[in-house]
């Protein structure tokens, strides 16, 4: 495991180089203005949808049959994003995002149309697998990639849901230099310190470096807890020739934070999560019962113009990931009185995660005459490892807690002394999947493109001596009923998901079939009044077969079966628009209705039942106005909020979580050299769950203040 210096030498080291970084740039002359100070500044701050990722090849958001919505770094900074958590709400379709149960509150879980991401939101990283417990920091985005829908016949089964999946897209290091630093604090002590360091290391600016570093300290808005994070991320990029370009960039993550759940046991006797009157101030917890984890992730990237026609690709990704869970479960019921009691479940899971992946792309392009091909063959390797041991002390209180009443204190020692002599369960999984691909998109006329993809994986459980092979095929068809203005898209995209017989742990010697997922789409996608305004409006039907679920059995005990199906079909807007200088509006609506079908005997009532977590309405919308003249030029503001419909706390229907509205807003002065920034999220107060399998109390409302200095 790779050795990094500890916190406190690392918050030294930061603040030297801030020192530094700014002295050193009252030399600075550069005069060259780039396409990212343009793109800050300029009318199309936020209409652009571009990405290369999406399609693993050059194709423009109307030539592309797939949905997908883009946030820019550019936004982030305005909304003064600090998680990754605010990033995600503005996609629509995007729900109940929240530190996933299964990460030891290390990594990200989400809901994509109707589907769990629960393996990891944003995990996947410039388009390659890291673990499904690698939480970042913002510092070093480039822009987040949300992108709709089965997506296995280019992203494969790793980290990626049949809603869709969230891809990474990383700062790469640039021809000038820049200094970028900010200084953010607010409420519950938060303090946080940001360096974006860019230098060309040769007179030829053939030598690129950039260094993106963030250190952040908050506490709880409850009476207990802390999340302490610190990342480092140097990357460097070497130009060999017009042909060859050469990529490395490394990230190293730290985090510390509690990992607090709420659930209910089966005599709680509730239908709504509010009737519980939840003291929102009481965590029942102590700020050092703690998850801590430390994430390596390394990439690598050779790019080679082989002729005119043909491009090479050639990527490489190790994630390590060192994971110290300690999860507190806090489990309601009732005793003989009727009160609402708190049974407090203790579970300390120790982990490595390591995973490889190996990609090699080629790109090709002809023209012939009215007709254009461009063509993508890939192969992919996948590695996955993991191991863990388990210790659970299922009832820590001896004697019932009264809710919202004082409970026995718990500390990091009274937690340890607990496990100290609970039996240890290891676990580990080995796999191996062994990936060929192709992707051909045929223009006709320069208006209508046809998409025809195909994916073969053959996936190897070495622990268990498991294999399978999987077939994923993708369709698509477009047509630009107005020549770079407007498109018409339908598409046919598959997805699937290896199951392996261990991961059934009530019955592993049973026959598993991969789970498979079938998205029919159809929509508008427009780009307006040269690109000001642009926007996508799909109706899509999915259904998975063969699906796995996790249920929770009388003893709050998670296991799995592989029974029925889950469909879910909906309607999606996504609209963006700068439509006069200064002037930036978003707005985003899914409609969702989720559904089992078709389940066995393994538990009642669940046949035409909504899948747990899972809202039937969801939006957002984020409106930004930056004065340009008169008294109150280089002034703006900022109003948005993210909105959420009930959902049911389980697959039974039989407890519901109430909807949310939550409202942010900003005052902010911008000038090229720096820029200051007021926040309050959460305005109203709101007090509200996010829920997948187990609850959360989300963060009343919060100031923040951030300014930000660019050498």
């Amino acid at each position: 495991m790779l050795k990094i210096l500890s916190m406190k030498k690392a918050t030294i080291s930061l603040s030297l180089l801030v020192a530094i970084f700014a002295n050193a740039q009252s030399q600075d002359t550069i005069t060259t203005k780039s396409i990212e100070e343009v793109s800050i500044n300029g009318v199309k701050k936020y209409a652009e949808k571009k990405s290369e990722m999406v399609a693993r090849m050059p194709l423009k958001n109307l030539e592309n049959p797939q949905v997908y919505t883009v946030v820019p770094k550019e936004l982030l900074e305005e909304r003064v994003a600090v998680d990754l958590k605010d990033a995600l709400f503005t996609s629509p379709g995007v729900t109940n995002v929240m530190l996933g149960v299964g990460s030891g509150g290390t990594g990200l879980s989400m809901l994509i149309r109707g589907f769990s991401g629960a393996d990891g939101a944003g995990s996947i990283r410039n388009g390659m697998a890291t673990n499904f417990v690698s939480l970042s920091d913002p510092v070093n985005l480039e822009r987040l990639e949300v992108i709709k829908g089965p997506s296995s016949t280019l992203f494969g089964t790793t980290l990626v849901s049949y809603g869709g999946l969230v891809n990474r897209v990383t700062k790469q290091p640039l021809p000038y230099d820049k200094t970028a630093v900010s200084v953010t604090g607010g409420g519950y002590s938060l303090g946080r310190v940001t360096l974006d360091f860019n230098r060309a290391l040769n007179p030829e600016k053939t030598f690129l470096f950039r260094l993106n570093t963030a250190i952040h300290r908050e506490k709880s808005f409850q009476d207990q807890g802390v999340n302490k994070t610190f990342m480092v991320a140097p990357s460097f990029k070497y130009l060999v020739n017009d042909k060859l370009t050469l990529a490395l960039d490394m990230e190293y993550f730290q985090s510390e934070r509690n990992s607090t759940y709420v659930g209910l046991n089966p005599n709680a006797d509730i239908s709504n999560f509010s009737e519980l009157n939840w003291d929102w101030k009481r965590s029942y917890a102590s700020n050092d019962i703690t998850s801590k984890a430390n994430v390596v992730n390394i990439f690598a990237n050779a790019n080679y113009k082989i002729n005119e026609h043909w491009t090479s690709d050639t990527r490489f990704s190790y994630s390590n990931t060192d994971n110290d869970a300690n999860y507190l479960f806090l489990l309601v019921g009732r005793n003989t009185t009727r009160d609402f009691t708190l049974q407090r479940r203790l579970m300390s899971i120790p982990s490595t995660f390591n995973t490889i992946q190996f990609q090699q792309n080629f790109n090709a392009e002809h023209n012939w005459g009215s007709v254009n091909n461009k063509l993508l063959i890939g192969l992919d390797y996948t590695q996955l490892q993991t191991n863990d041991t388990r210790t659970t002390i299922n009832s820590y209180d001896t004697t019932s807690v009264i809710l919202n009443q004082n409970a026995p204190v718990l500390n990091v020692n009274t937690y340890q002394n607990a496990l100290g002599n609970a039996t240890r369960t290891a676990n580990s999984r080995d796999t191996q999947t062994f990936s060929a691909y192709v992707s051909d998109v045929v223009t006709f006329f320069d208006r209508l493109n046809v998409m025809a993809s195909l994916r073969a994986d053959r996936f190897h459980d070495r622990a268990g001596d498991y294999q399978q092979t999987s077939f994923s095929p993708k369709f698509g068809v477009v047509y630009q009923v107005l020549k770079d203005q407007v498109s018409i898209f339908g598409n046919w995209q598959n997805g699937f998901k290896n199951v392996s017989p261990n991961s059934l742990a009530t019955n592993p010697n049973i026959t598993v079939k991969p789970e498979q997922a079938n998205q029919l789409e159809g929509g508008v996608k427009f780009e307006l009044l040269d690109g000001k305004l642009n926007g996508t409006v799909s109706y899509y039907n999915i259904k998975v077969k063969d699906k796995v679920r996790s249920i929770l059995d009388s003893n709050n005990v998670l296991y799995a079966v592989q029974d029925g199906t889950q469909s879910s079909k909906g309607f999606e807007m996504d609209l963006i628009a700068n439509p006069v200088k200064g002037l930036h509006i978003l707005l985003g609506y899914g409609y969702n209705e989720s559904k089992y079908e078709d389940v066995g005997d393994n538990q009642q009532n669940i046949s035409g039942k909504r899948p747990a977590g899972v809202p039937q309405n969801s939006a957002n919308y984020w409106a930004s106005y930056k004065f340009s003249e008169g008294s109150l030029k280089n002034f703006g503001l900022g109003f948005g909020g993210n909105i959420s419909s009930a959902y049911y706390f389980n697959d039974q229907n039989t407890v519901r979580v109430d909807g949310f509205h939550t409202m942010d807003a900003t005052v902010f002065y911008e000038m090229p050299k720096y820029r200051f920034a007021i926040k309050v999220n959460n305005l109203s107060n709101e007090k509200y769950w996010t829920s997948t399998s187990w609850a959360i109390q989300q963060q009343t409302r919060t100031f923040l203040a951030s300014l930000s200095f660019n050498f």
